[in-house]
């Protein structure tokens, strides 16, 4: 049996999107907050602060509403003023950015911080909002360009948050359903464990891989299953790339390549390894499987059964 994409958008407008209101809510929050971080900031000496973009899936429109261990995400890129330099101690500006946001929410534990390699997040536990203040150099000129610095000695990574709003965007703008598949995707990637290696934005461009080589999908059902069955069969090995990328590069040591498309020198999947590969071709491949075999079942009850057996049992796709 084919599900509708009445009956895929019922699941997804009833399970994973945020309830009405709550996407604005959570934006004030996050406006807030880069409001009492940009006062606070204006006392560092370090700290030179340019300006602040919203960027991430709450501001892409692709957020899932808060689950279990899993906030709603929320990512703003802090431009400072480093004359263009990809060198940063990154290290001690977390250390700067943490003790501020502490100033500003003296209430909050060393548990509701984490350190990640480009990124320091704040738990806001109340109303489930993580954020990620994201420290970008700015780099003069068009684009909103800039230098991502890594705390774990990795190479700075330049790229740009209005460009990769601009390309996402784009394709939402072709394909209705965008959203709605991105998010199915992220759900059945949090279901099954892999959102360590498996990140949005890797989600993001394989749809819009799909997209921009196939055309829109026929149907949400449709889109859901040619994304595990291209996983599936290229094993991820196959270089994907975008027209806004420009000439490619080759990658040798990287096992996934996917390009970001605003920067042909910025491989987005070359952190994900060989066993991480085995895991995701390995679910997407399971995933396929299980719901070909419910498409071609007559039976509705039975073919509930098998999307439930993939997307969990909060699968439902009408009253």
């Amino acid at each position: 049996m084919e599900l509708t994409d009445t009956q895929l958008n019922y699941f997804v407008n009833n399970r994973l999107k945020l309830p009405k209101g709550k996407r604005r809510s959570y934006l004030e929050q996050v406006d807030h907050l880069v409001e009492r971080f940009e006062v606070a900031a204006k006392g560092d000496s370090l700290i030179d602060v340019k300006k602040f973009l919203k960027t991430g899936s709450l501001r892409k429109g692709t957020v899932l509403r808060p689950r279990g261990d899993y906030g709603v995400d929320a990512d703003v890129a802090v431009f400072l003023n480093g004359d263009g330099m990809s060198n940063y101690d990154l290290a001690e500006l977390h250390g700067r950015i943490r003790r501020l946001l502490e100033r500003i929410y003296p209430s909050k534990k060393p548990a509701d911080f984490t350190i990640q390699p480009r990124t320091l997040g704040i738990e806001f536990k109340e109303s489930g909002l993580e954020m990620d203040l994201v420290p970008v150099i700015a780099i003069d000129g068009p684009g909103d360009y800039g230098w991502q610095p890594s705390s774990q000695g990795d190479k700075p990574v330049k790229t740009s948050v209005t460009k990769q709003l601009e390309f996402i965007r784009a394709r939402k703008d072709a394909y209705v359903n965008f959203a709605a598949l991105v998010r199915m995707l992220k759900f059945w990637r949090n279901f099954h464990e892999l959102d360590d290696s498996l990140r949005s934005f890797t989600i993001e461009l394989i749809v819009s891989h799909l997209q921009d080589a196939e055309g829109v999908p026929a149907s949400l059902e449709e889109g859901v299953l040619r994304f595990f069955r291209y996983v599936a069969q290229s094993q991820l090995k196959s270089s994907i790339c975008f027209k806004e990328c420009g000439t490619p590069k080759s990658f040798p040591k990287d096992r996934v390549v996917i390009l970001d498309p605003c920067n042909v020198d910025n491989n987005v999947g070359r952190k994900i390894t060989d066993q991480d590969c085995d895991d995701i071709v390995g679910k997407c491949l399971t995933t396929w499987e299980t719901l070909s075999y419910g498409r071609n079942y007559d039976g509705k009850t039975q073919t509930l059964e098998l999307w439930k057996e993939v997307f969990g049992r909060s699968f439902v796709i009408e009253e």
